[in-house]
């Protein structure tokens, strides 16, 4: 006969103290207390449910008046077949400790889910001679300041799962179990306004294992008399490295708007990218070497031109995964990093919405319920840069710009069973930036009228989240849509790339044993495209100079046309085992092919983990990465068909230390080796390309992260110091290394926010960087038949720009209303006003150069209002 287990979670844990809203900002703030479960009552399974096989959740909305009483309860997502009377009747009958306001009882409404599962028969012990005598388990679990904790709920897991155990805590916070088999057991601990604790205890034989749980209590970011709880639970991890911030973090750092993708900065291995690039560039490596992926599908475009926003909606990310090197084989057809977004869903409590206005942009997002299974959200943003641009953009530049943007996303995420998870994504952007160059300043007679450059996408994707069996998941991604690149330069370079990008994923996760987990996927990727080009032959690669002349002066010829398709199936398998504790060995393996090239790459990767002390992990991981060269690099009429894949080697060790909750500490070493790398061949002469180039990155990355659950403060610092070099032909003698174009020594950040009372909160961010190198320029040489100068280059990547520096501060206001929100933000980006060298501009002989600065200070003042 099954076993009933009526698992139960907070959503929000007490959300809204009634009156505290009504609060007078100018008062002192209250000290609100949460309500506190103290009486359980067990639902009645549903008889037909149950016979079914059947499991189900429900939300409820309590009301839980002065007294501690029960007074209203309305069901907010029902389940049907009986679960939505069954959950009701049961939470009617519960007990709490009623919430306090300055030490007064106070009505509360909050919501709560009610879990109906149905636990698989224990299985029937091997008959064995004599049974180990049993031990038992005994705890106590009290707030940080010593409160005792009632109505908390216990669950005991057996290392192998095949034993349960559920329990409250009574008075005094105590709990007690007993009658257990020796061994491992996992403890896991929730408590309304406390989220989730979970320990690894030790059962002995004829022994009685005490403990003493604290739970610090947690406060939501939105607002002093809101209270919640959520707990995250990672997956074991495939990589030596993932670091991980939550959307709440990332929309609080000074310099970035509330913008959560463009924090990615702050992290350790991520270099400062060039003024108004907008590009990653991790750990050394060429921006086109690292990936996004949204949701389990290759983004085509993270930031708007600029880099000063992000094209998806911040309010919707539940998660930013960043995998510097040594990740796992899901990830293919790159050696450089990834980066792994995460969007949550929508919403299902009623309908909310979030508008904001700011000097840079205005955006809107809407989120509603559709349905008891269903929920939809919209997103829209367009840019008003190009209409206070000129206060962006120094004299010294020399040119007059109108950047125009805009994104949007829908969502619609769909449940129709307690298995299944079901999303729709339709999302695109627009990018348009015009140039117009002043002869003055034109050192080429060649560049003159305008430089334009456009970019859009549009996709569609769709993802399906199966959990098979209690062992087994699976997940399936699709994604559809055309890409638009147009870059021009007066009359002689035409460049346009359509393309419709088609990307699939299927990946079976199965763990047959609590301590091995198999994963085995398979992911395609096809874009057939039309290119049409008109300007000099393409002969430069990564980090190639290239020779001199005017472009007017180098052959234009007739415009080229390709049409054809990139077909770039994958497959890749990983096991995870964690055979002898603590430690943790990860294979895996990845086989890609590229059609335009027509090869094969195959790439083992190993990572190792061992827990050397509690909070103190050892970790290393070796690999291999490959990458196909780019479509103008191999495409028939512009490169060269016989070029192979590129390929990297990742070495990578480190530790990760939390001596306290709340405080991350990490160094970690690494060095990669490059290989095949497409260079152009000496002179240009046909096929133009080749894989000649080699590359060597080595360097270390320290980490610290202050986040103490329930405090205002949270900080961050990261420092690289990092060396990224290139040989582009071994063979040749005269050739030496030299330093990458995005090679930066040292990147130092250091970030902190603290919330004050009343709704105020203040967070600054210092940033300490090394210039990027650049190649001198040793004199000119006359052309007598355009009549222009010709510059005479130095070595190549021989000086830097002098130290980049920048502070930025963030000051915001919340006012809290009936049912709303409104927020006033100031992000000052670089408050003193430094004068940042970017690179030089030179006069028409070469004799004389312009300082090229960075950004000045940029004060956004904006508004936001939530529903």
């Amino acid at each position: 006969m099954r076993r009933l287990l009526a698992a139960v979670c907070l959503l929000f844990a007490p959300a809204v103290v009634e009156e505290a809203a009504a609060q007078d900002p100018s008062e002192e703030a209250p000290v609100l207390s949460p309500p506190r479960l103290i009486r359980f009552v067990e639902a009645e399974y549903p008889t037909e449910a149950a016979a079914a096989g059947r499991e189900a959740s429900v939300v409820l909305e309590l009301t839980v008046a002065a007294d501690g009483a029960v007074s209203d309860v309305r069901v907010v997502e029902g389940a049907g077949d009986g679960f939505d009377e069954a959950a009701q009747a049961a939470v009617e009958r519960f007990g709490f400790e009623p919430a306090t306001r300055n030490g007064e009882a106070v009505p509360a409404r909050f919501r709560y889910r009610y879990v109906f599962e149905l636990a698989d028969p224990e299985p029937e012990p091997e008959p064995v001679d004599a049974p180990p005598p049993t031990g038992n388990l005994e705890g106590t679990v009290l707030a940080t300041d010593d409160t005792p904790i009632v109505g908390a709920e216990v669950i005991l897991t057996s290392a192998d799962q095949t034993l349960a155990r559920r329990a409250l805590t009574e008075e005094g916070g105590t709990f007690r179990f007993e009658g257990l088999p020796p061994g491992s057991y996992e403890v896991r601990l929730r408590a309304a306004e406390y989220g989730d604790v979970v320990q690894t205890e030790e059962v002995r034989s004829d022994e009685v294992t005490g403990l003493t749980y604290r739970m610090a209590p947690l406060q939501s970011d939105e607002d002093e008399n809101t209270y919640s709880a959520v707990a995250v639970i990672d997956p074991p991890p495939r990589e030596v490295t993932r670091r991980t911030l939550s959307r709440e973090t990332l929309t609080r750092i000074p310099g970035t708007r509330g913008d959560a993708l463009r924090a990615i900065e702050i992290l350790p291995g991520v270099a400062r990218p060039p003024f108004g690039s907008g590009q990653l560039v991790i750990r050394g490596s060429a921006p086109g070497d690292s990936q996004v992926f949204l949701d389990g599908v290759p983004l085509p475009q993270l930031y708007h031109f600029g880099g000063l926003t992000s094209v998806i909606n911040s309010r919707m990310l539940e998660r930013i995964d960043f995998f510097p090197g040594n990740y796992s084989p899901r990830y293919g057809r790159k050696m450089g990093g990834i980066i792994e977004v995460g969007t949550r869903d929508p919403r299902t409590d009623g309908v909310h919405g979030v508008a904001e206005l700011s000097v840079i942009d205005v955006s809107l997002l809407a989120e509603f319920p559709m349905g008891e299974r269903a929920s939809g959200a919209f997103s829209l943003r367009r840019s008003l840069i190009d209409v206070v641009f000129d206060n962006f953009v120094p004299d010294s530049v020399g040119v007059t710009a109108a950047p125009v943007y805009y994104d949007y996303q829908g969502w619609i995420t769909w449940r129709p069973t307690d298995r299944d998870r079901v999303r729709v994504l339709a999302y695109g952007a627009s990018d348009r930036f015009a140039i117009n160059l002043e002869d003055s300043l034109a050192d080429d007679p060649g560049v003159r009228g305008n430089l334009d450059l456009t970019s859009r996408f549009n996709f569609l994707q769709l993802g399906w989240d199966r959990q098979v069996s209690r062992r087994t998941e699976l997940d399936v991604d699709f994604q559809s849509g055309p890409i638009d690149l147009e870059f021009g330069l007066g009359d002689l370079i035409k460049f346009d790339l359509r393309l419709w990008q088609t990307y699939g994923r299927l990946e079976v996760r199965h763990r047959p044993t609590s301590r091995v987990r198999l994963i085995a996927g398979a992911d395609i990727f096809v874009s057939p495209f039309d290119l049409t080009y008109t300007g000099p032959a393409i002969t430069q690669g990564e980090g190639d100079v290239g020779g001199g002349g005017t472009l007017n002066s180098m052959d234009i010829g007739a415009p080229l046309v390709v049409n054809s398709t990139a077909f770039r199936p994958g497959f890749y398998v990983e096991s995870d085992m964690r055979l002898l504790e603590p430690w943790q060995v990860v294979l895996g393996a990845r086989l890609d092919y590229a059609s335009e090239i027509d090869q094969f790459a195959f790439d083992p990767r190993l990572v190792s983990l061992v827990e050397v002390y509690p909070g103190l992990k050892v970790k290393m991981g070796v690999g291999m990465f490959s990458q196909p060269p780019e479509f103008q690099e191999s495409v028939e009429t512009l490169g060269n068909t016989d070029l192979e894949w590129i390929h990297s080697a990742h070495f990578g060790g480190g530790l990760d230390w939390t001596p306290t909750e709340g405080i991350q500490l990490g160094v970690e070493g690494f060095y990669k080796r490059l290989w095949n790398r497409v260079v152009s061949t000496q002179g240009g002469v046909p096929p133009r390309f080749e894989n000649e180039g080699i590359g060597r990155i080595y360097g270390m990355e320290v980490s610290a992260r202050i986040d103490p659950t329930g405090r205002r403060f949270f900080g961050y610092l990261s420092y690289t110091l990092s060396r990224s070099e290139r040989l582009d032909h071994p063979d040749d003698s005269d050739d030496q290394w030299r330093l990458f174009d995005f090679d930066q020594t040292h990147i130092f950040t250091l970030t902190g926010v603290y919330r004050l009372p009343r709704g105020w909160e203040i967070g600054g961010t210092l940033r300490l960087v090394s210039g990027n190198p650049y190649t001198p320029i040793a004199g000119s040489t006359t052309d007598p038949t355009y009549e222009a100068y010709i510059p005479v280059n130095g070595r190549v990547n021989s000086r830097r720009n002098p130290l980049f520096n920048r502070l930025d501060i963030r000051i915001s206001k919340d006012w809290i209303f009936d049912g709303w929100k409104l927020a006033l933000f100031l992000d000052i980006q670089n408050v003193y006003n430094r004068q940042n060298q970017e690179g030089l501009i030179f006069n028409y002989d070469y004799t004389q150069s312009v300082t090229i600065t960075g950004l000045p200070i940029i004060p956004a003042l904006g508004f936001r209002g939530e529903l």
